[in-house]
């Protein structure tokens, strides 16, 4: 069980603000007020300080997002050896098989992605999903990392899944990726999108994991059951290379 922790207020307010902004069409400080369990002045003070250290932007009395996020958030992506390691990869091959394929990290009990590279051609699929977390259970990227975790923390993941005979399937997808080294989703995850993914590890350490994902009806069995399957591997493997090669812990900090 979760240790119990005290919830600071003023920080559940200031993170809610923030997410109504995010999810709101730059909102006015009245708009936001309709959405939080706030007064209007309350939430004036939160934008007011908010906006002077740069995390949020008035004009005409709405509120945007300031570019204060982006700089963090970079800071954050670059503190992943695997975003080092694996960006030129990724890039080139998705020039080459002119399909989407994208970078995921580890982070909690989520996959999360953190690079994605399409070609001009290549249909995009899905919609970007940059730093929106995935349930490990659920997702390709998810699952191949998920299974080389714990026990403790995969029987924790699965149970996540509602039911025995969810969490039954999954395991016995987990123990053919531990054999095979990839999982293949043919429009499970999302309806019509064929995606595969790999983990990226050196020795018992996962970096995070990669994916190649297009339409279902973009590629033929060959592509499906060998190519795309093959290339991945081959990307993972230099990621790898990269990966023990060099020390990544701190480079590119910002």
């Amino acid at each position: 069980m979760a240790p119990h922790t005290k919830k600071i207020k003023t920080a559940e307010n200031i993170f809610t603000i923030i997410e109504k902004i995010a999810e709101l069409d730059r909102p006015t400080c009245s708009e936001l007020s309709d959405h939080v369990e706030l007064s209007v002045s309350s939430i004036y003070n939160y934008l007011k300080t908010l906006e002077e250290h740069g995390y949020i932007v008035e004009k005409d009395s709405r509120y945007r997002l300031g570019l204060q996020f982006l700089q963090k958030g970079r800071t954050a992506r670059n503190s992943y050896p695997i975003m080092h390691a694996a960006t030129e990869p990724v890039d080139i091959i998705s020039k080459l098989i002119d399909q989407y394929i994208s970078v995921f990290v580890l982070e909690g009990r989520s996959a999360v992605m953190i690079h994605e590279a399409n070609s001009h051609h290549a249909v995009e699929t899905p919609a970007p999903f940059l730093g929106e977390p995935f349930h490990l259970g659920k997702v390709p990227q998810g699952k191949v990392m998920l299974a080389y975790l714990s026990d403790s923390v995969r029987a924790d993941v699965l149970s996540d899944l509602g039911s025995e005979t969810e969490a039954g399937r999954v395991r016995s997808e987990l123990e053919a990726i531990r054999t095979e080294g990839i999982c293949v989703d043919e429009g499970l995850s999302h309806e019509n999108i064929w995606a595969v993914a790999a983990p990226v590890k050196v020795g018992d350490e996962i970096y995070g994991s990669l994916m190649i994902s297009t339409v279902l009806h973009r590629i033929d069995a060959q592509q499906a059951r060998q190519e795309l399957p093959n290339l991945l591997v081959q990307t993972v493997k230099e990621v790898e290379h990269r990966l023990s090669r060099y020390d990544f812990d701190g480079l590119f900090s910002s």
